[in-house]
């Protein structure tokens, strides 16, 4: 232990430094660090919730919220910030309402809870399961399994047999890779030159984003609270090279390109837009609109309308 104030080394007082108060050097007052507390999981804070209540402490969000915040406990810390997330987005009433319901609408009651968490708050899988897994056990008393892959779903491409892995982005639906469909323009490795774009790349259902779709996906990864939109839209892996953490917490999943212009250590992500040569582009760091001539194509679900189905040239 040293001295704030003088910076001695009171290690040769041994046993009388815990009856000090003063410093034997400079007389400054002792400041003590503070003793570190092992701590319960979410599990144990659920079990001494209940223990004290019944599972009845789960039904009403206002009350759970007043029980944790009554809980003067040092060890359970962690464990009470954890489970404030669940009562943000109303997890526990929402399961309680359903535990005579049945299994299917159970599933889906869970599924939605599951949505809250990754998309909204922005978690990712592991923890997400851990604390829905224990709620299940105390509302339920049972478990149903969760899946990393549940916003995940597949597209077969009329026009080739393509199969391309989507992902559900807030009440958007992306491609979570390139199109990669063989027509004029295409130039090989999912690029496409802009005047074959919107002749040839939409599919009945499936349209080219425009630049306002794109400022609704930007719009989502900076509404999770995780900082610059740039890394929750990155795919963990293949920018190593690039001082930025990606973390892909919407699923998007943008590969890295090398950059032809020396910036942003040479790698980033573009995708066409339907405005005319426009692309939207993550960089490390930012998000941007910038002209091109060959760019990528993720095309987005278009339930509103018909597609027009172009013909294959």
């Amino acid at each position: 232990m040293f001295c704030k104030e003088c910076h001695k080394n009171l290690k040769d007082f041994d046993a009388l430094i815990d009856k000090m108060e003063n410093c034997p050097f400079c007389g400054a007052k002792l400041v003590r660090p503070a003793v570190k507390v092992a701590q319960k999981d979410v599990n144990a804070l659920c079990e001494a919730l209940v223990q004290k209540v019944g599972d009845s402490i789960f039904a009403n969000e206002s009350t759970l919220e007043k029980e944790l915040r009554d809980l003067n406990a040092p060890e359970f810390a962690d464990a009470k910030d954890r489970l404030f997330l669940l009562v943000l987005k109303q997890i526990p009433s929402s399961m309680y309402e359903v535990r005579s319901f049945s299994d299917g609408e159970q599933q889906e009651v869970l599924e939605a809870c599951q949505r809250r968490l990754c998309v909204d708050l922005g978690l990712s899988f592991e923890p997400c399961a851990q604390m829905l897994d224990i709620l299940q056990e105390y509302i339920w008393q049972k478990r149903f399994s969760l899946s990393p892959n549940l916003f995940e779903s597949q597209f077969v491409d009329p026009r080739d047999g393509q199969v391309y892995k989507t992902v559900r982005i807030g009440e958007q639906v992306w491609m979570k890779e390139p199109l990669k469909y063989k027509c004029v323009g295409y130039t090989g490795e999912g690029l496409y030159e802009w005047s074959s774009v919107n002749k040839y790349c939409a599919v009945r259902g499936w349209r080219v984003p425009s630049k306002k779709d794109f400022e609704t996906l930007i719009k989502t990864a900076a509404g999770l609270g995780l900082g610059d939109p740039s890394s929750v839209l990155m795919s963990r892996k293949g920018w190593e090279k690039c001082n930025v953490t990606p973390t892909d917490n919407l699923g998007f999943e943008a590969t890295p390109v090398k950059c032809s212009t020396g910036i942003s250590n040479n790698f980033f992500s573009h995708f066409w837009t339907s405005e005319d040569k426009f692309c939207f582009e993550i960089f490390p760091g930012r998000v941007t609109f910038s002209t091109h001539s060959q760019s990528y194509v993720r095309l987005i679900k278009d339930d509103t309308a018909e597609t027009k189905i172009p013909e294959k040239k």
